[in-house]
């Protein structure tokens, strides 16, 4: 069933550049190659986290407030906000002391949940179709493949969503736009802002919400 959504998703699309995913990759423990019941699961994971997410934004009879409060409920639900804050961070990650990564990561799902409500909030009306999915790589990852119909004629936009199993279900882990990973997008702005600025003032800028997400026009 297509699910209703608005003009800003190319914003949304543009989440984070989430992940530092080679590194990470490349040291997490192998698992069993995703299989097709694995995959048909994911697949209707990603299809109803965008039905519920969408179902709430959608509500007219709640208030901004409330509705922002379900949808990072939806977030927290749908990534891996733990797993995402420590990569992005990519080789500042073993320089950071305990006390910046217990700063950063406090705030770091705000950040993200905050850039997110506001945007979904400002949609019109585009259509998102779950198309398929694939293994990504030998540890049980997943791509789920969708496309973005958008209204006004313009080309679909694909956007593959990486998901892993976890104890606790599945959880997105990374997103691809057009074969662009958002994760490495985020890392690379992170990065470079640690570098001219150190880690601190990375912390407080995101604490004062003076940050936006990486992002691109799709239009």
């Amino acid at each position: 069933m297509p699910i209703t959504f608005r003009k800003a998703f190319s914003s949304f699309l543009f989440l984070p550049g989430l992940i530092f995913l080679a590194a990470a990759i490349a040291v997490a423990p192998a698992k069993a190659e995703a299989t097709s019941a694995d995959l048909a699961a994911a697949r209707e994971f990603i299809s109803k986290l965008a039905d519920d997410t969408f179902e709430v934004l959608n509500d007219t009879r709640l208030t901004q407030d409330e509705r922002d409060a379900a949808f990072r409920a939806l977030l927290h639900e749908g990534f891996d906000l733990e797993y995402v804050s420590r990569l992005v961070l990519g080789r500042f990650l073993q320089q950071a002391s305990r006390e910046q990564m217990a700063d950063y990561q406090a705030v770091f799902p705000e950040f993200v949940i905050n850039v997110y409500a506001r945007r979904l909030t400002e949609f019109g009306d585009e259509v998102f179709r779950v198309t398929g999915a694939v293994p990504a790589g030998k540890r049980g990852d997943m791509y789920v493949q969708s496309q973005l119909i958008r209204s006004n004629g313009a080309p679909p936009v694909a956007a593959d969503w990486r998901v892993r199993r976890q104890d606790d279900g599945f959880k997105i882990i990374d997103l691809k736009v057009e074969g662009i990973s958002m994760v490495v997008t985020q890392r690379d702005e992170f990065m470079a802002r640690i570098d001219r600025e150190g880690m601190d003032q990375l912390i407080r800028d995101l604490q004062r919400g003076t940050i936006a997400t990486a992002s691109a026009d799709t239009d």
